[in-house]
């Protein structure tokens, strides 16, 4: 429509084709779905006949001008310079621009992802997720499983890193995909240089045997035949450093005997009588004197007490001292009745003088399946943060251990 026609007190350019008329007319409307279309400067009206003092009493006052359907937009300002009136257009500058000259322009959408936001829903999604899976509501926990990549790849380290494993785990039992049994055997040397790469990057692992051998070190002072029944000896590790304590002991070391158990290997090779020879090398090197045996039992509650006895009868002034060691080995018992207790009759059957059991203080085998997912992501969630912040090579729990009567090095 045609523009309207304004009072000339709220117009900051007077005159017009009629001097002293108090009216002027706009320019005509800027067609802007015209393919031409572009911003022009307004000309310029005739200097105006009317009293000086009467326009600088008049404050200026910016008019836009064009349709509202386009985004860009101009503005045309006068000021008096001896009476006389000037106007110009100022074209839309980018946003940039407008920002920095303090200019109010259309507002550009900036996307800010909140990594915390993230991480607080991406727990949500878990936990919701698990939750309903345990009422069997496969649809919800379909939509939920499927947000869980989304934002876990918002997050870094850790969290992105177990979030990745327990959304995995939450698709298997959404989709009702059990993976097949691996048939084929991982290979030995390759399984003792995962253990070996995983002891040497987790403290946790190193401190734990740190304290049990401190512990039995303690025990076995004084004592000169001493015997060591390990429960899981595995590769071995935790035991150079008992025999390096002992053989720097005042007095000198103590006969040392050793009993290994461990299960039977896929690939049927005898890993325990391995391990026995690298730790009788070890204990050659230092000058102690060493006896081993290793014990293949597929669980602990194969074990008899007479497997654990000595070869030949103590003498009444040199009795064996055993300490009775297990690293992450009685949980495992937990899952078959009355197993636990059978294991503890053979240990109180051998009267062992110390026994040292490491466990993870963490419940993951009772409760409803949220009760067992929730405890199992807060658990390894703080296990990997403490792993990452750890760094490798830096912590103390990787120091050597003290000599007799000493802690002084952690």
């Amino acid at each position: 429509p045609p523009a309207p026609r304004l009072a000339s007190t709220s117009s900051t350019v007077t005159g017009g084709a009629a001097a002293g008329g108090g009216y002027f007319d706009l320019p005509p409307p800027v067609d802007s779905s015209s393919s031409t279309y572009a911003l022009k400067p307004i000309p310029s009206p005739p200097p105006p006949a009317a009293d000086p003092s009467t326009d600088s009493a008049r404050e200026p006052k910016r008019m836009r001008t064009g349709g509202g359907s386009t985004s860009s937009s101009s503005s045309s300002s006068s000021s008096l310079d001896g009476g006389r009136t000037r106007s110009s257009v100022v074209e839309a500058a980018p946003p940039a621009a407008q920002a920095s000259a303090g200019a109010s322009g259309p507002a550009v959408p900036v996307v800010v992802v909140d990594t915390q936001e993230a991480g607080i829903r991406l727990v949500h999604a878990l936990l919701a997720c698990a939750e309903a899976v345990q009422q069997e509501n496969f649809t919800a926990a379909e939509a939920l499983v499927k947000q869980i990549p989304m934002l876990a790849s918002s997050q870094g380290g850790a969290m992105r890193k177990v979030a990745a494993y327990f959304g995995e785990a939450l698709a298997r039992r959404v989709y009702r995909f059990r993976p097949a049994p691996d048939s084929s055997l991982l290979d030995a040397a390759f399984a003792d240089l995962l253990h070996a790469h995983f002891y040497e990057s987790c403290p946790y692992l190193k401190f734990a045997h740190f304290t049990a051998n401190q512990a039995i070190l303690e025990a076995f002072a004084g004592c000169r035949r001493v015997h060591v029944v390990d429960f899981g000896i595995k590769q071995g590790m935790q035991w150079p450093a008992l025999l390096q304590a002992l053989a720097l002991r005042p007095g000198g070391p103590p006969s040392f005997r050793l009993t290994g158990v461990g299960p039977p290997q896929p690939d049927e090779t005898d890993a325990l009588q391995q391990v026995g020879w690298k730790l009788a090398q070890f204990a050659h090197t230092i000058r102690v004197d060493f006896q081993y045996r290793g014990l293949v039992a597929a669980t602990l509650a194969d074990l008899e007490p007479f497997m654990l006895q000595p070869d030949g009868e103590d003498t009444d002034d040199e009795p064996e001292v055993i300490a009775v060691n297990s690293v992450f080995e009685l949980h495992r018992l937990l899952a078959r009745p009355g197993a636990l207790e059978k294991v503890l009759g053979t240990v109180r059957a051998v009267r062992p003088r110390i026994v040292t059991v490491v466990e993870q203080e963490a419940n993951h085998n009772s409760g409803s399946f949220l009760d067992r997912f929730t405890e199992s992501l807060h658990y390894y969630s703080t296990m990997f943060d403490s792993l990452e912040g750890a760094g490798s090579g830096n912590s103390a729990a990787e120091a050597s251990p003290a000599p007799a009567g000493g802690t002084d090095q952690v």
